[in-house]
């Protein structure tokens, strides 16, 4: 039995290296995959950190050209309520002239109405007294007195 035991033994001694060794080659297969995952996910962040720092020059750029764009607004802003309010005096200033001219208009209306009353008035004065009024001529102007003409209203 010797033998059997020595045998047993031996291939004990034998088994236990080769246990130790497959031990081994477990670890370190799972270290390698460890490492590998480990790298992966570094890989990954630092691709994340460069996907950031692409974004935030994105960023960087379209805030810049954004209020470059606002900055260029308000300017034209500012200078469209500058036009307007100068719009707004000229309008005004034109409104005024216009009513102090058909103010002025309807006041030598009134002096014209006058005036041709009173011309009536000699005239029908010339008449009674038994005198001829002049007849109309260059003097008078192309009108005939006492006659309105839709032309001069």
């Amino acid at each position: 039995m010797s033998g059997l035991s020595d045998i047993l033994i031996q291939l004990a001694v034998g088994v236990v290296p080769l246990g130790v060794a497959y031990l081994a080659f477990r670890s370190a297969t799972d270290a390698n995959k460890k490492t590998q995952q480990t790298a992966l996910m570094q890989a990954e962040r630092q691709a994340e950190i460069e996907r950031s720092k692409v974004d935030a020059e994105a960023f960087l750029r379209a805030k810049t050209i954004y209020e470059d764009a606002l900055s260029q607004m308000e300017t034209h802003m500012g200078r469209l309520q500058s036009h307007s309010a100068q719009l707004s005096t000229d309008l005004t200033n034109e409104q005024s002239t216009s009513t102090a001219m058909r103010d002025h208009i309807r006041r030598l209306q009134a002096q014209i109405r006058a005036l041709e009353r009173t011309v009536i008035a000699l005239r029908t004065q010339l008449v009674a007294a038994g005198l001829a009024p002049a007849p109309v001529s260059e003097t008078t102007g192309p009108y005939a007195v006492g006659g309105r003409s839709d032309d001069t209203r």
